[in-house]
């Protein structure tokens, strides 16, 4: 246990596995109230020392995640210098960002202290390992390097995605204890992101009574779903956010529906109706969601819930304001 944590790279699927193993070694000396989660982007320094400062009423120490933390760290890089370097004692600080180069003196400040904890997106050969060694440590699972080669043909190297299939596999191949190429073939050879899809085109729409029906239907479809339902969102919106930062750079909207896996006109108008903004704002409430959840403050199916709720009104605002 560490007063500061520096949790470092673009894979937000790595960031969030490493996050949940601080957390799980953390709970049992937190505040009973759970984390704090902070928007990097936005929260004052003095908001951030506050929060992590401010002793919990009901005993143990309070923590606090900041989100996106680069911008936070480079407008106030003294003065966090300084709190790192002497933290409160009844504090802990999880900085969660794209990047924090070694030569930095706040990161050495943390490898000193406390922990720096890198996650480097996988490629290749790498993938395939990973994904072998996922299915047998989490799903209970054997695949093979021909099996792992062939999910990684059918859905890249994105590793979030690759989990949700693979809890989708465990349960597809039932008491089986081997999810071998006949069954990647018949149960990912066609793409099903849609499904997902229809939940978040229903918030941007403003409608959430469509997006909890849609909601429902991937759970009646798919008896993984409820234990994967954060995180199968939070991929699609962290999907359709790197698509939107290349739509605004000037990417072809042709090449980005193929690798989205659906038409041009469908794309633009996800991409017209999403701002970056919106769409990190939802990375952030979807990430509350799941700490809340796995910390019994809430369960899957209400976090779910309130994250639709929120965002379908959001939008429903958004649209009476523009129209």
């Amino acid at each position: 246990m560490h007063p500061v944590y520096a949790v470092i790279g673009q894979d937000h699927f790595l960031r969030n596995e490493a996050l949940q193993n601080i957390l799980r070694t953390l709970a049992p000396h937190m505040d009973a109230l759970g984390p704090a989660c902070v928007d990097g982007k936005n929260a004052s320094l003095a908001d951030l020392l506050d929060e992590v400062r401010t002793p919990s009423l009901l005993g143990g120490r309070r923590v606090v995640i900041v989100d996106d933390a680069d911008e936070c760290i480079t407008n106030h890089r003294a003065a966090l210098e300084r709190y790192c370097a002497a933290p409160a004692p009844g504090g802990c600080v999880i900085f969660l960002c794209d990047s924090m180069p070694k030569n930095t003196r706040i990161r050495k400040i943390i490898s000193d202290g406390g922990e720096v904890i890198e996650c480097e997106p996988l490629k290749g050969r790498a993938v395939v390992s990973w994904i072998v060694r996922r299915a047998k440590e989490v799903h209970g699972k054997r695949v093979n390097d021909t099996a792992a080669q062939m999910l990684k043909e059918h859905l890249g190297d994105a590793l979030g995605l690759l989990d949700v299939e693979l809890a989708k596999l465990a349960a597809y191949v039932g008491d089986r204890p081997e999810i071998t190429p006949k069954d990647i073939d018949a149960a990912t050879g066609e793409h099903r992101e849609e499904k997902v899809f229809a939940v978040l085109d229903a918030i941007t729409a403003g409608d959430p009574v469509s997006a909890l029906r849609a909601w429902e239907q991937v759970w009646a479809t798919d008896r993984a779903a409820p234990g994967r339902a954060i995180a199968g969102l939070a991929w699609s919106v962290r999907r359709l956010l790197e698509v939107r930062r290349e739509w605004d750079r000037g990417a072809d909207i042709g090449g980005l529906a193929r690798r989205m896996f659906t038409d041009p006109v469908t794309l633009r108008r996800r991409l017209e109706r999403s701002s970056v903004d919106h769409l990190r704002e939802q990375q952030r409430d979807l990430l509350a969601a799941d700490i809340a959840a796995k910390t019994g403050l809430s369960t899957v199916e209400v976090a779910v819930e309130r994250f639709i709720v929120k965002h379908s009104t959001r939008s429903m605002t958004a649209r009476s304001k523009s129209g």
